[in-house]
């Protein structure tokens, strides 16, 4: 014999594991340059079918992204940047463009402006930035990189490209990459942000809140451990039930 209420808790234990695995990763990366916190949510839907279950199953959206800037961190390094109203615009290995709030940067061996990790940082034309060696390097409110050649000491600053600095998808709905990357909505191009700007100097620090965070963790874990109760008091009465149907 089965018990919808079963089911019910069932469903609800598996939506609180997959909150305490998003609150636990959030809590982790506290700390981390430009990541977004990572938010879930889920919704009830009856049983359906020619009999359905009593009660109802929970059913668990899909993750979505807190866009929400975090703080402004002052470093005073020329390749640390922090976006506001926008995110930087990069490509990943495998040739997507994705956008980050990480904007600690640096080159590569053959002087391409890449992030910490390695990916390219896509210019207005969406291509990589190629920078030769530079005495300074100053990147404008506007995203426009300028410098003066090593081996012209004197000389006038050149310009060597402006930043793509995209903006947020209608909605949020961004997907977690890791390394505080960002996939757009699936057709959806990056289209640039308007009154952004970018900081030089600066890094943007985490977005989460460590203390509601911790909150959730202990609500979750509290609904977590009620659950658990919940499935072992249903499975208790469904065999007494079903050893007087067959006595």
């Amino acid at each position: 014999m089965a018990f919808g209420g079963l089911y019910t808790s069932m469903a609800g234990l598996e939506t609180s594991s997959e909150r305490l695995d998003t609150v636990s990763q959030n809590l982790a990366n506290a700390n981390t340059q430009g990541y977004a916190a990572q938010q879930t949510a889920a919704m009830a839907l009856p049983y359906q079918g020619k009999a359905p279950l009593s009660g109802a199953d929970v059913i668990a959206l899909a993750e979505n992204v807190n866009t929400k800037a975090g703080p402004l961190n002052h470093t005073g390094s020329p390749f640390d940047i922090a976006v506001k109203n926008g995110w930087l615009l990069v490509r990943t290995q495998n040739g997507g463009d994705v956008l980050t709030r990480n904007g600690h940067l640096t080159e590569d061996a053959n002087g391409v402006l890449t992030t910490a990790i390695g990916e390219p940082v896509l210019n207005t034309q969406g291509n990589p930035i190629s920078l030769p060696m530079l005495r300074n390097i100053t990147i404008g409110r506007d995203g426009l990189i300028s410098g003066v050649p090593a081996d012209q000491a004197g000389s006038q600053p050149r310009t060597y490209g402006s930043l793509f600095i995209a903006a947020t998808p209608t909605g949020g709905q961004l997907t977690s990459l890791g390394d505080s990357l960002y996939g757009l909505p699936a057709g959806t191009k990056p289209t640039p942000a308007r009154n952004a700007s970018v900081l030089q100097g600066y890094l943007e620090g985490s977005n989460v809140n460590t203390v509601k965070s911790m909150v959730d963790l202990i609500d979750v874990s509290r609904s977590y451990q009620f659950e658990t109760q919940v499935m072992a008091e249903s499975a208790k009465t469904e065999t007494a039930l079903d050893q007087i149907m067959m006595a």
